[in-house]
C-alpha cells in the first residue's frame, strides 16, 4: 500500500517545484489529491502527468499567467494513468507491489488520541453547540476511537486499509450529525461557496470530478468549521 503520507506529499512538492512558488496548495487541491488517490492513481502517474502538463505549457510560445491549482494538471495526469494501464495490460505491475513504510504504532495511537481529546472538547465548542444531535453522535464516535485505540495496541499486526476504512465510517457518522441538524439556509450557503470556489478551477474538469470534488470540498468546509478533528491516516498529522 502507499504510504498515505509521501502520497499528498510529494505530489505537493512536487508541483510546487514546477510551479516555482512554495505557496501551500488550496483545499480543492487537496480533494483533488485525494480523489487521484482513492481512483487508485499511481504517485509515479501522477508526477509524470504534472511534469507533462507543465512540459506542454513551456513549450507554448505565449504563456500568460502562472498555475494556480493542480487542477491544471487534471487531464494529464489521468492520461498518463491511462497510458501506464494500457501498457501494464497482461503484465504483473511492481510499483502497485512495492510497499512503502507505513505509520510507527506509538506515532499512530499518539496521533488517535490526539483525535480523541479534540472530539471530547467539541461539545463545548460554540458552533457545536447549535446542533445538539453533534453531541450524540460525538460521544459514540469517541467510543468506537477508543476501542480502535485499544485494538491497535494490543495487536501484533495492522491493517492499515482496514483501519482507514474505519476511521472514514466514523468521520461519516460525523458529518451525518452535522447534515441532520444544519438548516436548510445554513447547508445551501454552504453549498453556494463551494460550488463558487470549484468554478474558480473547474476548467479542463470532466462534470464527474467536478461532482466528486464538490462532495469532498463540502466535507471538508463542514468539518472545518464544527472544529472536527479529521479521521485519516493522513490528515491525523494535520489536525
Amino acid at each position: 500500500m502507499e504510504n498515505y503520507f509521501n502520497y499528498f506529499t510529494e505530489i505537493e512538492e512536487h508541483f510546487q517545484k514546477r510551479r516555482g512558488q512554495a505557496r501551500p496548495l488550496s483545499p480543492l487541491d487537496w480533494s483533488l489529491i485525494e480523489s487521484l488517490r482513492e481512483a487508485g492513481v499511481p504517485l509515479e502517474a501522477v508526477l509524470r502527468g504534472v511534469d507533462r502538463a507543465f512540459d506542454k505549457r513551456s513549450k507554448r510560445r505565449r504563456v500568460v499567467g502562472k498555475v494556480n491549482s493542480l487542477a491544471y494538471c487534471t487531464q494529464a495526469i489521468l492520461a498518463e494513468h491511462e497510458r501506464r494501464k494500457e501498457s501494464r495490460a497482461g503484465r504483473n505491475d511492481p510499483a502497485a507491489q512495492a510497499a512503502q513504510g507505513d505509520l510507527e504504532v506509538s506515532q499512530l495511537l499518539e496521533l488517535l488520541e490526539s483525535a480523541r481529546r479534540q472530539l471530547e472538547a467539541l461539545p463545548g465548542r460554540s458552533e457545536a453547540l447549535e446542533l445538539p444531535a453533534l453531541k450524540t453522535v460525538v460521544e459514540t464516535v469517541v467510543d468506537s476511537l477508543n476501542g480502535i485505540i485499544l485494538e491497535i495496541g494490543t495487536s501484533r499486526s495492522l491493517d492499515y486499509e482496514a483501519l482507514e476504512l474505519k476511521l472514514n465510517t466514523l468521520e461519516e457518522r460525523i458529518l451525518a450529525g452535522i447534515f441532520s441538524g444544519m438548516s436548510e439556509e445554513s447547508l445551501l450557503k454552504a453549498k453556494q461557496e463551494t460550488r463558487q470556489e470549484i468554478h474558480r478551477h473547474q476548467r479542463g474538469l470532466k462534470a464527474e470530478h467536478i461532482a466528486m470534488l464538490e462532495g469532498k470540498l463540502m466535507r471538508k468546509k463542514l468539518l472545518q468549521e464544527f472544529g472536527v478533528p479529521r479521521l485519516s491516516l493522513f490528515y491525523l498529522p494535520l489536525n
